[in-house]
């Protein structure tokens, strides 16, 4: 969603802006709702010559100033389609996934040629996007995924009442994960360190686990489901599932657990953080440009449940602490990863003038 993210403050700075995406999606729903102008474009690969063709006549008929794709299989269709029509727009990539395929073939020297700048969203994906892709280094920059402050503000909720609805003991220390219950997230990490907690300390803990699986990944969600029963910590641990209302639930924890295993970036540590939640993340790939070690939370070894229990447990036990890393990780956001500061980078670059990395 940062696309529309981004398309609603490039809108609110004064720009007449556009959003292309596939049809009958949410991304379109939220686009128009949001008032952006949308169209429904991109359609299955084995309709890419009407691709193209749509995408050339839409071209012809809005004559963008510039053009910024998300996703690099857009580029098989972009790049054709911008020479049929003759477009002179700046081409734009930003880069969320790392790649372990080089792209050095002719046909994609070709395609990536065209691009006027590629972003990546941390400084792991710029190493990846560089030994990957056919582009000069100098053409890549750093540009993270920003968030709405005003969405995630903790002044807005009320911790005692969110923890009422969720059956939460007022005095327990609640420690939580959010987000998309998928292989790699760390999910079995979180529990085993809960497992490790309960059994060898005398805190009073409580687990939150937010977020339900992917299509196609529901096997793994039963899987820890299972998993806490089988440690027994299903009684101190709450699935709440996918829900909306994420600022108001991280509003009920005292901690965020973030044990993925490479995360490209790790936009639920922006979240957490710009409502001062200290956190206990894997020191490694994107989230190194978020977390400040021991000035907004603290890092551990990946794939590790005991030092994740033994950072969950510094947290749990200092209050001054936990309220020292959340003042600075909502100082970090306001400072980096506002999506107001992020659009401002963006705009420099659009203009040429890109301000320092």
């Amino acid at each position: 969603m940062q696309a529309l993210l981004i398309s609603r403050e490039l809108q609110r700075r004064g720009h007449d802006v556009s959003l292309l995406c596939m049809p009958r999606t949410t991304l379109l729903k939220e686009a128009y709702a949001a008032d952006i102008p949308t169209v429904g474009l991109l359609r299955d690969d084995r309709q890419a010559l009407g691709i193209i063709k749509d995408l050339s006549r839409l071209l012809k008929s809005y004559n963008f100033d510039v053009v910024h794709t998300h996703l690099s299989h857009d580029l098989w269709w972009l790049v054709p389609a911008m020479k049929l029509s003759s477009s002179n727009a700046k081409l734009f990539l930003t880069k969320h996934m790392a790649s372990g395929v080089k792209k050095t073939d002719p046909m994609h020297r070709f395609l990536y040629g065209r691009l006027n700048g590629t972003f990546a969203i941390s400084n792991y994906i710029k190493g990846s996007v560089i030994n990957t892709c056919p582009v000069p280094e100098t053409s890549v920059h750093v540009l993270s995924p920003g968030i709405s402050l005003e969405d995630f503000d903790p002044s807005l909720y009320r911790k005692s009442e969110v923890r009422a609805e969720l059956s939460i003991p007022a005095d327990a220390v609640l420690v939580g994960m959010v987000g998309r219950m998928s292989p790699g997230k760390g999910h079995e990490e979180f529990l085993k360190a809960a497992k490790n907690l309960i059994e060898s300390s005398d805190l009073n803990l409580r687990f939150l686990i937010t977020g339900s699986a992917s299509y196609g990944e529901e096997a793994y969600a039963t899987k820890i489901r299972e998993l806490a029963e089988e440690l027994d910590v299903n009684k101190v641990t709450r699935f709440t599932g996918f829900r909306k209302d994420v600022p108001r639930l991280l509003s009920a924890l005292d901690v965020l657990a973030f044990p993925s295993h490479e995360e490209s970036f790790g936009l639920t540590l922006l979240e957490a953080m710009a409502m001062k939640l200290p956190v206990v993340a894997s020191g490694n790939a994107g989230v190194l440009d978020i977390v400040v070690d021991g000035e907004t939370g603290i890092l551990v070894p990946p794939e590790n449940y005991q030092s994740l229990a033994e950072g969950i447990s510094r947290l749990a036990r200092d209050p001054r602490m936990r309220r020292e890393y959340g003042d600075a990780g909502r100082k970090r956001v306001e400072e980096f990863f506002s999506i107001e500061s992020v659009v401002k980078k963006l705009e420099s670059y659009y203009a040429e003038e890109p301000l320092k990395d």
